[in-house]
């Protein structure tokens, strides 16, 4: 049967790649020289206000599969849907992106073996590595389905369920904390494939992210009552949200320098810390009331914006590294002798622009699109087929 469309998970995935670009459009002038305190105040709250970007993309990847995949599921042609659909582009702009490093390789099979390399760790350019985390949640998404529905039919109540989730996020919170320890650990283990994987390339491992997934999955299986569990709850959800940011705050920006020069640190904001875990959860739940709030009041313009953010979030994602190298050109040279926040800004409405409009252009070229940005003429024409949202 036919799913009736998500209206706020288009918001949700504009937003989200919105994020995305703020965050890196900022990471590049993090480190100018001409960054004063004042900048580093607004880069702080400008991060918080976007961090909340992959932990959505990873819930949205929960919600979509469990909320369109509650039936029959024929693994063989959902694993080839995501294969074509992601892996496919991920693997093109893989190749664009390590194309300088392969050049400099000495014979095909230098090349090829570097590539693979690149390509299976997402070290050919610094966003991939989302791509390369996110994969094994559709590999592993039949044990994930019969873990969560056997637990469900063991919770009868609503009460239960929270209690179980709550529980859960303890428990994953917990985890974080353990993770510096392991990573000690790992190093001195020097063991072929699980030290990289736990030291590395320790951001690509999916079980440092599972509770947005699970999250994810549970709303998803059950969309009414997640609704209106929100409605109910606003104003504890935003009292928290608003609580935790403005420690976060005070952690970072306590934690700059200016003796003897001029320093500021995000470690604070890292994702796999324990209090930005909490937050993280956190800003899910705020993001998503405000998505509900944004897709039954947005029209006209507003509306179509965030629609065609949404349809062509995945290869404006994958391209959008390249386009901020542009970006930021383009907003030194436009703002020359002004302040690094405002040259920031600049370069993230130019990306964010840029990027959805290639996406846009190399989604209508014949054949090759498809390839590029995971959409078909079809599915540029059509936008609001339920499938396209099972694309993160």
């Amino acid at each position: 049967m036919k799913k009736n469309n998500i209206e706020e998970i288009h918001v949700l995935r504009a937003l989200a790649f919105l994020a995305v670009v703020l965050q890196h459009s900022i990471g590049h002038y993090l480190s100018e020289p001409d960054t004063t305190l004042s900048d580093g105040v607004m880069f702080t709250l400008f991060l918080l206000l976007s961090k909340f970007a992959v932990p959505v993309f990873i819930f949205i990847t929960g919600l979509v599969l469990f909320y369109n995949y509650d039936g029959p599921l024929h693994y063989g042609s959902f694993l080839q849907k995501r294969l074509k659909d992601i892996g496919v582009p991920y693997l093109f702009w893989s190749l664009i992106y390590a194309a300088p490093a392969l050049l400099q390789s000495t014979g095909l099979f230098a090349g090829v073996q570097q590539f693979a390399g690149l390509a299976f760790t997402g070290k050919a350019s610094y966003h991939l590595w989302y791509i390369v985390m996110i994969i094994p949640f559709y590999v592993t998404f039949t044990l994930w389905r019969w873990v969560i529905r056997d637990v469900r039919s063991r919770i009868v109540t609503s009460g239960r369920a929270i209690a179980t989730m709550v529980l859960l996020a303890i428990v994953y919170v917990y985890g974080m904390t353990l993770i510096w320890p392991l990573y000690q650990a790992a190093e001195q283990w020097n063991l072929p494939v699980l030290t990289p994987m736990l030291t590395e390339y320790a951001d690509r491992n999916s079980l440092y992210f599972f509770y947005y997934f699970v999250l994810g999955a549970v709303s998803g299986s059950a969309l009414t009552h997640w609704r209106e569990w929100l409605r109910r709850n606003g104003p504890l959800v935003y009292a928290v949200f608003f609580s935790l940011s403005a420690y976060l705050t005070y952690r970072v920006v306590a934690g700059f320098e200016n003796i003897p020069a001029s320093q500021n640190h995000y470690e604070d904001l890292l994702l796999l810390r324990p209090v930005t875990a909490v937050f993280l959860i956190v800003s899910i739940l705020v993001v998503y009331k405000f998505g509900i709030r944004v897709a039954e009041s947005a029209k006209g313009f507003t509306r179509r914006v965030l629609r065609i953010i949404s349809q062509y979030s995945y290869g404006a994602y994958l391209i959008h590294a390249l386009m901020l190298t542009c970006a930021t050109l383009l907003s030194d040279v436009l703002l020359p002798q002004v302040n690094v926040t405002l040259r920031a800004i600049l370069a993230f409405i130019l990306c964010s622009a840029m990027s959805v409009l290639a996406t846009f252009a190399l989604s209508r070229i014949p054949f090759l699109g498809q390839w590029m940005t995971g959409l078909g003429k079809s599915q540029t024409e059509r936008g609001k087929s339920p499938s396209r949202l099972t694309r993160y």
